[in-house]
């Protein structure tokens, strides 16, 4: 068994000379924010919530042939995945059939305050050339999305060239390419389900692999609120709130990069109350009934996720969601 700081991973069968192996991925109720590591509470119900929403998208990008690694359904918070090889050594100059892609690819369709390309820009490690320009909605929402790619591996990700990406990744210019343009793909049914539902997409990542033809194959999961940035009018409903249960902690793990210091010696964060996390754990249920359409005998999907929003802003301990985030006031290019 395999522990991430979200997810749990059961080997059935490894993946071999190329070929992809069985296994069983676990949603769990830790959660992980800044690159911090596994925080001291758990959020009852996250992993239901967010293994239905994996297994809706998977459902949808099916449907627009968007080939992945998720096999089925095993229970209400794992599913059976095709299981690709990890060469973390980089024994191999090439990644070849049934492997994975050591990086993750990012997809933006707007450019909240939050958003690190503005940080990017301004430090003048993003080029200004490779950002769209704002579309018709105007700022923060993208004219086209945008891509970019980190690594994955590294102790804490960060985002590279293309031209970097191809040798961290170990993949051509091709495949590079190939993989952006079936991200623009994914992006375009989880924003289109996302509007069709009243969420606001503003951006996510996905990760990669080669089956055992070497076809790029989506890994992992997308849809979810840990791996997408989704807006209800105007708040985030998303990992972003996880993120403000912990005010100034990425000033913090900023910080102890800059300095070099080991992620042992991070201080720990201190425990969330109970009505934080009652709140934050509804937030992920009505988000869950919304992606997925809900069910007859409960209330309606929006209803519900507009009463845990209220609920989640009075529980917090200070007014600090709309000074952080929001998708209004963003800068402009």
């Amino acid at each position: 068994m395999k522990r991430w700081s979200t997810k749990d991973l059961e080997i059935l069968r490894p993946a071999s000379d190329g070929r992809p192996g069985d296994g069983i991925l676990t949603f769990t109720d830790r959660y992980s924010v800044y690159d911090f590591g596994v925080m001291p509470d758990e959020i009852p119900g996250k992993g239901i919530a967010s293994a239905t929403m994996a297994v809706h998208s998977f459902g949808l990008l099916a449907a627009a042939g968007v080939p992945t690694h998720f096999v089925e359904q095993v229970d209400e918070r794992s599913l059976r995945i095709r299981l690709l090889d990890i060469d973390l050594q980089g024994r191999r100059a090439v990644t070849g059939p049934g492997g994975m892609i050591p990086l993750q690819v990012v997809y933006r369709n707007a450019l909240p305050r939050e958003s690190s390309v503005h940080r990017r820009t301004a430090a003048g490690t993003l080029d200004p050339a490779l950002v769209p320009p704002y579309g018709d909605d105007g700022a923060p929402w993208l004219a086209s999305p945008m891509v970019e790619f980190t690594t994955k591996f590294e102790e804490t990700d960060r985002f590279v060239t293309a031209e970097e990406a191809a040798l961290v990744g170990r993949v051509t210019s091709d495949d590079l390419a190939g993989i952006a343009e079936l991200t623009r793909t994914v992006a375009g049914v989880l924003t289109a389900h996302a509007d069709a539902v009243g969420l606001r997409l503003a951006d996510g990542k996905a990760e990669y692999g080669f089956d055992e033809h070497r076809r790029p194959l989506l890994i992992d999961h997308v849809g979810t609120p840990d791996e997408n940035r989704f807006y209800f009018h105007g708040t985030p409903v998303c990992k972003e709130l996880l993120r403000l249960l912990h005010p100034g902690l990425r000033d913090q793990v900023q910080q102890d990069v800059r300095n070099g210091t080991p992620r042992s010696r991070w201080p720990r964060p201190a425990r969330l109350g109970d009505r934080l996390v009652t709140a934050t754990a509804e937030v992920y249920a009505a988000l869950s009934a919304l992606w997925t359409g809900g069910r007859p005998d409960t209330p309606q999907p929006g209803q519900r996720l507009t009463s845990a929003v209220e609920e989640f802003h009075a529980a917090l301990p200070e007014a600090q969601l709309l000074e952080r985030v929001g998708l209004v006031g963003a800068p402009s290019n």
